[in-house]
């Protein structure tokens, strides 16, 4: 059972996800929650993957915000729609920072309502 609601995009580019130890960019968030993303990769992730990575994106006022996370890999599917891998994503141990920038996020759309 779902532990937090789900923040969608509309823009699949607005946060990106790279690889920690290489900086190597793996996709893109399709939603978020203060337990785990969506994955969008053109590459499918194993499920038990362990994952280490860093979520950027910009802020409002167009500041770059970074924020490195441990993942675990839960499901993983090919949206043959989309033509996208997904993967369901749970956060792996503690991590103040990323819920920090997730409470930020629903902070913002409330605002915004």
């Amino acid at each position: 059972m779902r532990q937090s609601s789900r923040i969608t995009f509309r823009s699949t580019f607005r946060i990106k996800i790279s690889d920690r130890d290489s900086d190597t960019l793996i996709g893109y968030a399709g939603d978020v929650s203060e337990c785990g993303m969506k994955l969008l990769s053109d590459t499918p992730v194993e499920p038990s993957t362990e994952l280490r990575l860093r979520v950027r994106m910009r802020d409002r006022l167009g500041e770059m915000r970074q924020v490195d996370v441990d993942m675990i890999c839960q499901w993983s599917l090919e949206n043959v729609r989309t033509g996208f891998f997904e993967a369901g994503l749970a956060l792996q141990g503690d991590s103040t920072e990323y819920v920090r920038l997730i409470e930020g996020m629903r902070k913002l759309r409330k605002e915004k309502a």
